[in-house]
């Protein structure tokens, strides 16, 4: 491969795991360049082909850098980020946290690093790495630095939640000293939980004729039901066609923000409309949703830290 190849795309006759990880290590780690996989049995039935190649065609103008859709976020100078974490439970290597940046003022850009954590090593290490790697990727786009901070944090537990409030974010706060003694933007970390065994149901109707349904989209619940300690929601983001609607809990381990409660939940919400790859809403915001996908493409195939030259992309998806 030379300069001159924008995208690989790759046709294999059956689903192979070996087969499909060694094109992502060439792709993504030896020569990196932007890369599509797809089954021949994805576009081998006729009635299907036209829906299948308009999605394999937005995935791969997204790889190359496009913007398909955007919401209006009025804030200006806000960087949203969200983390991620995969461990590896049936061969117990290396865990792998994944962290994706928004780099303009539609969040619609993303930049994105991973952090490898080896047995007995603090995750927060890496993370420290990538924020700062991110905060200089802002200031190179936008010549200044942002001056407010949402963090989105997947993958903790009940358990971890102390941890990450009193140990993980004073570390990244720590990253602010990397840009000179005055630079101290306002910051939010919330801690985003979808294996969570809450429903919330929404009554439609008056008097005896009433029935419970699945809340709307958008549908928030921030009392009665919520933690003592914490300052916390739930936010039901989707919309099902059958069955009962799993709502998403978040938790706000850290927040001098500036912001009042409407507008950490206005934009968790907004952020669950930009995964590129569903037309519809997502159960957690955008950047842990990409986060997600990136610690796990390479805990699970390529086994490596992906090339920088592919991190202003959404390469994995």
């Amino acid at each position: 491969m030379n300069d001159q190849v924008q995208a690989v795309v790759t046709i294999f006759p059956s689903s192979r795991d070996d087969r499909y990880n060694a094109i992502k290590k060439l792709c993504c780690v030896e020569c990196p360049v932007p890369s599509q996989v797809i089954n021949s049995r994805t576009i081998g039935q006729p009635q299907k082909l036209r829906s299948v190649t308009q999605k394999i065609a937005l995935q791969i103008n997204c790889k190359l850098g496009g913007e398909l859709w955007g919401v209006k976020i009025p804030t200006k100078g806000l960087m949203v980020c969200g983390i991620d974490t995969y461990h590896d439970a049936v061969q117990r290597k290396n865990s792998v946290a994944g962290f994706v940046s928004s780099v303009n003022a539609s969040c619609t850009r993303w930049y994105s690093r991973v952090c490898c954590q080896r047995p007995g090593e603090e995750l927060v290490n890496g993370l420290q790495l990538c924020f700062t790697a991110s905060l200089r990727k802002f200031h190179e786009i936008n010549h200044k630095l942002p001056d407010r901070i949402i963090i989105y944090r997947d993958g903790v537990g009940d358990g971890q939640m102390s941890t990450v409030a009193n140990y993980e974010v004073v570390q990244l706060i720590e990253c602010f000293k990397h840009f000179g003694q005055d630079y101290n933007p306002y910051l939010a970390v919330i801690i985003v939980q979808k294996r969570i065994h809450t429903r919330i149901l929404a009554r439609k109707g008056h008097g005896p004729n009433s029935e419970l349904d699945n809340p709307p989209p958008g549908s928030i619940l921030d009392h009665t039901i919520t933690r003592k300690e914490w300052f916390d929601f739930f936010l039901v983001s989707q919309h099902v066609r059958q069955g009962t609607v799993s709502p998403t809990h978040y938790v706000v381990v850290h927040d001098n923000s500036n912001w009042d409660v409407d507008k950490l939940q206005c934009l968790s919400y907004k952020m669950t409309h930009l995964y590129y790859n569903w037309p519809g809403t997502v159960r957690v915001p955008a950047p842990c949703q990409y986060a997600h996908k990136l610690a796990y493409l390479v805990g699970q195939n390529i086994r490596k830290e992906p090339s920088q030259l592919l991190s202003d992309r959404l390469f994995f998806l």
